[in-house]
């Protein structure tokens, strides 16, 4: 019997069936007393049986090479248990100060905790366990019990990957300076789950207290096939499997993204990425109580929909949205609607030219289970996007634009092997925030000037050409394009773009432009020497997002790959680093016979011309944003 575990000694006698049957059921009987019953942890979250969902582990035995290449993925580990082997960073005896309290992590076993005092006092207050983390790819976020059954709280801390550093929590996403809470208690079990795990149930209780479960942590088999039930059932049949394999035909029972038309194969990852709101309040009930009822497949997301704000349906739901929450749509979208955070790419692909045509959706440039599934190979899959082979150049869009290859300079106006050429360069470029980093649009369009000076939207190319205008631009754009040129202001024509989204741009501005002033491609089109100066006052910007990303930027020049900066210091530390690193640049980096552009508002030695920097400075974009990831 599968399971039952053998003894050497045993000897079958001849004997009648009646015999055998006892002896197996006390065998039986005895191995499964001998297991101890683990009861549910009563702190946080916990597994259990959903519907016909029968996790992960089920689907390894038949799809071994699918389940090693989701193992490896970072759905797998968008939630887990947290245990001294899942927490990235070594918790032995972490202490951290922030907003005027000091936090401790200690190790105990295999578990982890946190415990808390104000700067005065000399004891820490009550340990609470560490139970569940979020993130294992750039950030991860810690989850502590909080006394209220399986509601969570979220550690003011989380960790920087690559940067092996702790920051609150509230400077690694791009957050008014002021903000001192990311996530109340209970956020994520009514929130942050809907997209963390495979088919949560919130199940709120009372006052501030939930009794959540869900079929799975992280992102897992069933959240892109659906439940597994069925389909295991009705493969048993082994005649039922070759008949499938052999015809190649679909099976019915499991859904395959790859098998779908577009807009279905889209949702099955938009369900999750994208910006959604509930059909209603009896939906959202109907949610936290039983959980959702999308499937990989349907046609909509069922009790909820793909907000597009400047769409005509769902307008009861989006006028609700504009009058209990008024910064929503400023906070996730540019005013024409293009979304401007990452993780909501959904959104986008709908919004594309090329999603009308029925056939274009996620799938046609990522794939979760590649065929080759060594180690390497899964590994290098996992950190590159998860793209289909070839992907990440033009043949992305020359799959589809096979007319393209042979006029692809006539249409650029660049040099074949130019930045300028490729396709993703031009119609994605990084327009989307999150994680601390610039990401490509997802939502397939032609750069235009007007899309800057209506929507303060970076356009493609004056993301490549930091040092040039939007009257430079414009006038590309007309002489290869035939696009009209807008009316400009004098600092249109005379300063260049990228200069004056990084000084008077909003936060999210701000913090493209400071990425952007590190990607290769824009540096060797605009040249490096000019970027210190901006760099270096971009790290005392009030949004740490901003300063984070001035300061790895600043990493990519010569002479500054070792420059230390911690972006959460205190005021006096962040004015010191800036002074001493622009005295580096300045004495030690700065080219010998400078003659500095005036278009980057620098004087030719390369200082700031003090009169233009001044009053770009005073008219900033102050007004508090937050991108919400």
């Amino acid at each position: 019997m599968a399971g039952m575990p053998r003894s050497r000694n045993l000897f079958w006698p001849a004997a009648g069936a009646s015999v055998f049957a006892v002896t197996v059921i006390a065998l039986v009987c005895w191995h499964d007393s001998s297991r101890a019953v683990v009861p549910a942890p009563p702190n946080r979250p916990i597994t259990a049986q959903e519907r016909n969902y029968v996790t992960s582990n089920s689907c390894r035995a038949c799809h071994p090479g699918n389940y090693a290449s989701w193992h490896t993925s970072f759905h797998r580990t968008m939630t887990q248990v947290a245990t001294a082997a899942t927490l990235i960073p070594d918790a032995r005896n972490v202490e951290l100060s922030f907003a005027g309290r000091q936090y401790n992590l200690e190790r105990r076993g295999d578990s982890i905790f946190a415990s808390d005092r104000s700067l005065g006092e000399k004891e820490y207050g009550s340990p609470h366990q560490v139970v569940l983390l979020t993130g294992s790819h750039t950030i991860q976020i810690l989850w502590t019990e909080t006394g209220q059954g399986r509601t969570l709280e979220q550690f003011p801390f989380a960790y920087l990957i690559a940067e092996k550093m702790w920051a609150p929590v509230t400077q690694t996403f791009l957050m008014p300076p002021e903000t001192k809470e990311a996530y109340s208690i209970g956020a994520w079990n009514g929130a942050c789950m809907d997209c963390h795990v495979t088919q949560g149930v919130s199940k709120f209780v009372e006052g501030n207290k939930w009794d959540t479960r869900v079929a799975e942590f992280g992102i897992a088999c069933e959240a892109c096939h659906g439940e597994g039930r069925d389909h295991i059932a009705a493969n048993r049949n082994p005649f039922r499997r070759w008949k499938l394999h052999l015809t190649k035909s679909a099976d019915p029972t499991i859904a395959n993204a790859s098998r779908m038309k577009g807009p279905e194969s889209a949702l099955a990852c938009g369900q999750c990425h994208s910006i959604w709101a509930f059909n209603g309040m009896d939906e959202k009930l109907d949610w936290n109580r039983h959980g959702g009822k999308f499937r990989p497949g349907k046609e909509d997301l069922v009790q909820r929909f793909v907000v597009q704000p400047n769409e005509q349906d769902h307008g009861t739901q989006k006028d609700f949205i504009r009058q209990t929450e008024p910064d929503f749509f400023r906070n996730r979208f540019w005013g024409d609607g293009m979304i401007r955070v990452t993780g909501r790419e959904l959104n986008g692909v709908q919004e594309s030219p090329c999603f009308k045509g029925g056939n274009f959706s996620c799938v046609s440039c990522h794939e979760m289970h590649p065929t080759t599934t060594t180690r390497v190979a899964l590994n290098t899959w996992a950190r590159s996007d998860q793209l289909i082979p070839k992907m990440e150049s033009d043949q992305a869009c020359l799959q589809c634009h096979k007319e393209m290859a042979a006029r692809l300079t006539s249409h650029t106006h660049h040099d074949l092997d130019s930045s300028g050429s490729r396709c993703y360069n031009c119609h994605m470029p990084h327009t989307t925030f999150g994680l601390l980093r610039a990401m490509r649009s997802h939502q397939v369009s032609s750069p235009n000037v007007r899309e800057s000076l209506d929507y303060g939207r970076p356009n493609a190319c004056n993301l490549c050409h930091l040092d040039q205008t939007l009257s430079w631009t414009a006038d590309k754009l007309r002489a290869w394009y035939r696009q009209p040129v807008p009316e400009l202001s004098d600092d249109d024509r005379t300063i260049s773009a990228g200069v004056q989204w990084l000084v008077k741009g909003d936060a999210g501005q701000r913090a493209l432009l400071a990425w952007g002033m590190g990607w290769e491609p824009a540096q060797r089109v605009s040249g490096r020497d000019w970027l210190y100066p901006f760099l270096s006052y971009s790290l005392l910007d009030p949004y740490a997002a901003v300063r984070f990303d001035a300061w790895k930027s600043l990493q990519t020049l010569p002479g500054f790959s070792d420059f230390e900066f911690t972006y959460t210091a205190d005021a006096d530390a962040l004015g010191a680093a800036v002074k001493q690193g622009y005295q580096k640049w300045w004495n030690e980096v700065r080219p010998g016979n400078p003659n500095f552009d005036p278009k980057t508002a620098l004087d030719p030695e390369g200082r700031f011309q003090q009169d233009v920097f001044s009053r770009l400075r005073r008219e900033r974009d102050d007004k508090p944003i937050v991108l919400a990831e």
